[in-house]
């Protein structure tokens, strides 16, 4: 995890996120030709073990709160040659995976969801896991979020630091929650009333149980198994910042 940069990052939904300090931008989930990278990223880093309908769960239903970060070699100041050399050679160093939906529960908030979360080793410490989550939150509370949750390992001291400068505050401990062993924070961001957007109608819906949603392709002819669809419902978390 990185320590969050002292400036801020403002984007208008439907941009992409452009550092003038880093060349990285933001891009939301566009289809199956980026399931690639969202999977590389997040299994090399993370213990937790996934199915490939875990990830489509989510981007399927929920594309437009996926983000992906790519380096962006021709958006270089610092060496014009070896940017126009680079120019194309893009790679994806950072994710972020969320859904938005109705709570079943209590008030019934329409309650945003952090699910992944994964950087690039050698992109830690630059601010980017920062700039993924304000854009993720933006989208959110920009379709009516009226509070967003995750869950982070209880001893990933700079994972809660991150999240509470963001506002987060530590809902409850669940304990042996991952399947290491270690519990986890829950963590919530409740959004105030004067920030709060109408929901759109077409959001404010049931998620469907199918897996894969048009207008993407669907995968090889293989429907998951009970214990994958289980998987997938029982799925744990991941943040690797």
């Amino acid at each position: 995890m990185s320590d969050p940069p002292t400036g801020t990052v403002t984007t208008k939904p439907g941009e992409s996120s452009r550092s003038t300090l880093d060349p990285i931008v933001l891009e939301p989930y566009t289809g199956e030709h980026q399931m690639q990278d969202i999977t590389s990223l997040i299994e090399k880093e993370l213990s937790e073990p996934y199915i490939v309908y875990t990830y489509r769960y989510f981007v399927n239903q929920w594309p437009s709160l996926c983000f992906l970060a790519y380096s962006d070699p021709a958006s270089s100041t610092f060496n014009a040659a070896a940017a126009a050399a680079a120019e194309g050679e893009r790679e994806a160093v950072g994710v972020v995976v969320c859904k938005l939906d109705r709570h079943l529960k209590g008030s019934r908030l329409f309650r945003g969801y952090i699910a992944m979360i994964s950087v690039k080793h050698s992109r830690r410490g630059q601010g980017l896991a920062k700039r993924l989550v304000k854009r993720a939150l933006e989208e959110m509370v920009g379709n009516g979020a009226q509070e967003v949750v995750l869950e982070t390992e209880a001893d990933n001291v700079a994972a809660l630091a991150l999240y509470e400068r963001l506002g987060f505050i530590r809902e409850k401990r669940l304990h042996r929650f991952y399947l290491n062993g270690k519990d986890s924070f829950r963590l919530v961001l409740p959004i105030p009333k004067s920030m709060q957007r109408p929901i759109p109608p077409e959001l404010d819906l049931p998620p469907t149980t199918g897996l894969v949603q048009p207008p993407y392709p669907p995968p090889p002819s293989h429907a998951p198994s009970s214990q994958e669809s289980l998987a997938i419902t029982n799925h744990n978390t991941s943040h690797i910042l």
